[in-house]
């Protein structure tokens, strides 16, 4: 299994990597992860891919007033430090999509690159509602958490 990750150390006593479900609870008016997000892109420890800044603005596009849409998922998303795709993210997200595909447990080419992104920005926690997904990818083992269980856990714990 791949296992590659920057060797630097992050600069945030606590980074969290948002995957796009997090923003979509947001778009939903889902209180308490508006109140989380603000909390953490406060402390300018949130990160989001470019991949979920993409499937957000995809949808704002489709609505009947994307105008308005478009310029709220942009106010929302420009609140997270933005990681995008480069070279070295390409050839991990392909390891690590063979991997699943060897296993017979394929997961969608977003998630995969925001998996990608997340380990290879050395983030203590990928935040989402799609858990499953993700923790098919061992390196991924114990940093996946849903809202809930983030605010259930004290800081001693991270």
């Amino acid at each position: 299994m791949p296992q590659k990750q920057k060797q630097t150390p992050t600069t945030n006593p606590l980074t969290v990597f948002v995957d796009t479900s997090i923003i979509v609870d947001i778009d939903r008016g889902k209180q308490d992860t508006i109140e989380l997000c603000k909390q953490l892109t406060s402390t300018n420890s949130a990160y989001i891919s470019t991949v979920s800044v993409s499937e957000i603005l995809t949808g704002s596009y489709l609505r009947k007033d994307h105008t308005l849409a478009v310029k709220k998922a942009e106010k929302v998303l420009n609140h997270f430090r933005w990681v995008s795709l480069n070279g070295e993210t390409a050839k991990f997200i392909a390891e690590l999509n063979a991997y699943l595909i060897a296993k017979g447990q394929p997961i969608e080419y977003q998630n995969i690159a925001i998996a990608a992104s997340f380990l290879l920005e050395n983030c203590n926690i990928l935040l989402t509602e799609n858990k499953e997904h993700f923790e098919r990818l061992p390196n991924l083992k114990n940093k996946v958490m849903t809202t809930k269980e983030f605010c259930q856990k004290t800081p001693e714990n991270f």
